[in-house]
């Protein structure tokens, strides 16, 4: 058997870090070296997510020591588990049982939850601030919350550590704010403050790219106007520039 060291798996995220990471947001002092830490263990797993799922669906391996393509085809099957998958730049290899076996029964694949992770790594560069990095995390707390009532294995149970019920019962504290947590802000004032409008389009367009779009649209006085007015004047002349939310 291969060194669990040979693959570096991501773990999944402790939920005790999640919740006192809510908890010091509640308070109004956010501590920041937590919210990294979860932030990018969140990351590093859905990434990781990704990585076995390239090798499982398309074959494609990257090498877990150096992050090189791999050459070789991983494969499944017993009749391929002794090839060989070796990195021609530093040499890590394994075979295609040993990779295999490597990530099994560790909930390691995104399932059918992939465009919502395909979502969350396209905002992932975005978020550079302590509240992006905050707001990325509850927009994806949100989303497992949501996803509760699906007739699945809890798909939040591949990020976070913990039981199918003690993950649910994180995620019902997390999005409904209860009295452990009375700063939480409300789910539909969550909503509303995330999926706005006008901040979606500045966070997707440049100061010079929304005046761009102001002159092509014969905004008189745009150079002058605040983006908090602009903003709403280029989406009532050409709604079809709204942000899409879904």
């Amino acid at each position: 058997m291969p060194s669990r060291n040979k693959f570096h798996w991501a773990r999944r995220v402790s939920r005790i870090k999640i919740r006192r990471l809510y908890e010091s947001e509640a308070r109004g002092m956010l501590d920041e070296e937590l919210l990294d830490k979860v932030h990018y263990a969140i990351y590093a797993r859905v990434c990781d997510m990704f990585e076995v799922r390239q090798a499982q669906k398309f074959g494609r391996v990257t090498c877990r020591k150096c992050n090189t393509a791999v050459p070789e085809p991983f494969q499944m099957g017993a009749s391929n588990k002794s090839n060989l998958l070796r990195c021609e730049k530093c040499g890590w290899q394994v075979t295609c049982g040993e990779y295999y076996d490597s990530y099994t029964g560790k909930s390691l694949l995104p399932g059918s939850a992939t465009s919502l992770f395909t979502r969350y790594l396209e905002q992932f560069p975005k978020a550079q601030t302590a509240q992006q990095k905050m707001l990325l995390i509850d927009w994806l707390i949100h989303q497992f919350h949501m996803l509760q009532g699906v007739p699945r294995m809890p798909v939040c149970q591949n990020v976070i550590q913990g039981t199918a019920e003690q993950v649910r019962e994180l995620l019902e504290t997390l999005a409904t704010g209860p009295d452990s947590l009375p700063q939480r802000i409300p789910v539909a004032d969550w909503r509303e403050v995330y999926y706005n409008p006008v901040r979606l389009f500045k966070q997707e367009h440049s100061h010079s790219q929304v005046q761009k779009i102001a002159a092509e649209l014969e905004i008189q006085g745009r150079s002058q106007m605040p983006e908090e007015e602009l903003i709403p004047e280029i989406l009532r002349r050409a709604p079809e520039l709204t942000p899409k939310t879904e």
